[in-house]
């Protein structure tokens, strides 16, 4: 599946139990991220991810990785190895804060 539109993926049926709030929260986030080089896309998710959640915004694992999927179907090779990688550093940063 292709979106033609960039907030087509939001009527993926696979997100239909997640809040519209946190979709929004995420096309935000997305849309800021635009243009970021691989150095900067770390620090500029962990600090996203940070205001949502001082919002009251939070992601369970399984929403995180099904709006991954999701995401994934309309990016190219490089973007889906910069969001592994993101994917990656998030995992060892929750693991060290547990």
């Amino acid at each position: 599946m292709t979106y033609n539109n960039s907030d087509d993926w939001k009527n993926d049926k696979r997100l239909n139990n997640i809040s519209p709030e946190k979709l929004d929260a995420l096309t935000n986030i997305i849309l800021s991220a635009k243009g970021l080089s691989n150095e900067a896309i770390i620090p500029f998710f962990i600090k996203q991810t940070s205001e949502a959640s001082s919002k009251g915004i939070y992601f369970s694992d399984n929403e995180t990785e099904l709006i991954i999927d999701v995401l994934k179907t309309n990016m190219s090779p490089e973007q889906i190895k910069k969001i592994d990688m993101i994917k990656k550093m998030a995992f060892l940063l929750s693991k060290r804060h547990k």
